[in-house]
């Protein structure tokens, strides 16, 4: 009986530590504010980008070499959703344009910010192979 109740105690504290840990989960879950993804410029030259939300008008950057920035939508209510997010690079680095769309699936952050942007939604920007560094793209980090 002595052994049968030591075994009951440790599974009793087990299923509680499972509990508190699904806990945490959920707070966490439920400080998200922002949809994110963060690109990463991985070239050795400033990059043209542009990108819109749902209906929006398209907002140009430019992001200078080894800089990252963040793309994200501040939630309004509790369904926290985002329009659909329209990206695209220019990915001819010589003087003309040729602007490629890739898709950037984003997830739930708890700040406007690349650090609080799950690793998961991180996309580096860098040189296509064999094009003597003139176009570049988009890939999962």
């Amino acid at each position: 009986m002595r052994v049968y109740r030591g075994l009951k105690t440790l599974l009793a504290a087990q299923l509680g530590l499972a509990v508190l840990g699904f806990g945490a989960t959920g707070a966490q879950a439920q400080n998200t504010t922002h949809g994110c993804a963060c690109i990463h410029n991985n070239t050795k030259a400033a990059i043209s980008y542009r990108y819109k939300w749902g209906e929006q008008q398209w907002q140009n950057f430019k992001l200078s070499p080894g800089y990252q920035n963040w793309i994200c939508w501040k939630y309004a209510d509790a369904a926290k959703s985002s329009p659909a997010l329209s990206f695209q690079l220019d990915v001819d680095m010589t003087k003309g344009n040729a602007w490629t769309t890739f898709n950037l699936p984003r997830m739930q952050a708890t700040a406007a910010t690349c650090q609080a942007t799950p690793k998961a939604a991180h996309y580096d920007i860098g040189y296509r192979a064999n094009t003597n560094n003139q176009f570049i793209q988009v890939t999962h980090r």
